[in-house]
């Protein structure tokens, strides 16, 4: 199905360049750090037959503008370009769908903008939110940018694709990981440095959020690789934070789902959102929540 491609300016002037295909309910798709809107073709395929599949490259990702100045990138940034997108294409609301770093973005922009959101998938979010792990991320983000500007973005991308959550991509399919590393050093370095900087090391984590994240009423499905070490701990946070959160562990899975089985993920989400859309998608049960003391009185078992 072929995409209308047009460009949307945010209201701080930042042009970014965003695909529309499809018809039905509309779903945003926010790409991760290391991909770009070309990372959701795979589900745009399985999805866009009933669904209106909205991708657009993140502000410093080509072919949307590269801003010079690092005060041009932020999670708030991030956040009201995902408004500026949908007031673009007429839309009051959409399900969002966002990958790690859009992940991130598609959770706050839920705790901003409840009434634009119809429901939310996070998948393989929180690197860096985990307390334990957090200060040796933080860490991390400018030796990236460092690297980025000494060694470019193939030698960059190269090394995080050999990294621990993105080997099971290499299994899985090669091709696909020799494309992500190809889209990936297509990149500006300046971009990406800004990027993992200003909006990766800045952001707050997740662990931090959690009274906010307790109010957020959308529906979400949070989905996790189960060899994805840096994001799991956020997973079950999210899930036992978030009243209407759903979460779903993947086996023998990494960072990037959506590449590892594009038609599984895809599938997921359909699954998610026909939940969503029939009203069967509840709120936890607080009787689900682990007892800590029960009542000695009470004369029925709860042992099992």
């Amino acid at each position: 199905m072929d995409a209308t491609e047009m460009t949307v300016e945010t209201p701080d002037g930042v042009r970014l360049a965003v695909a529309d295909t499809g018809r039905g309910a509309p779903i945003v798709f926010l790409h991760e750090y290391a991909g770009d809107q070309r990372s959701w073709a795979g589900q745009v395929a399985v999805l866009a037959a009933d669904h209106r599949c909205v991708t657009y490259a993140a502000r410093g990702y080509l072919p949307s503008d590269v801003p010079a100045d690092p005060a041009a990138y932020s999670w708030e940034r991030a956040v009201s370009d995902v408004v500026a997108v949908l007031d673009a294409l007429d839309l009051e609301s959409a399900h969002v769908v966002g990958l790690s770093m859009g992940g991130y973005t598609a959770l706050q922009f839920g705790l901003r903008h409840p009434g634009r959101v119809r429901s939310i998938v996070a998948a393989s979010v929180g690197s860096g939110s985990d307390p334990a792990t957090r200060p040796a991320y933080l860490a991390e983000t400018e030796v990236v940018a460092a690297e980025l500007r000494a060694r470019g973005a193939d030698f960059v991308g190269r090394r995080m694709a050999e990294g621990p959550s993105r080997v099971q991509l290499k299994a899985a399919d090669p091709a696909a990981w020799d494309e992500m590393v190809a889209q990936f050093a297509e990149h500006s370095v300046e971009g990406l440095a800004h990027t993992i900087v200003e909006i990766q090391g800045r952001r707050p984590s997740l662990h931090a959020l959690v009274d906010d994240l307790a109010g957020l009423r959308v529906p979400l499905l949070v989905v996790n690789g189960d060899e994805d070490e840096a994001c799991l701990s956020t997973g079950v946070l999210l899930k036992r934070t978030v009243p209407a959160c759903g979460l779903v562990v993947l086996p023998n899975t990494g960072h990037v789902p959506n590449l590892e089985d594009p038609r599984r993920f895809g599938d997921l989400i359909r699954w998610f959102l026909g939940r969503v859309r029939a009203g069967a998608w509840p709120e936890r049960d607080p009787r689900s929540r682990t007892v800590l003391q029960f009542d000695l009185d009470r004369t029925e078992s709860v042992a099992g």
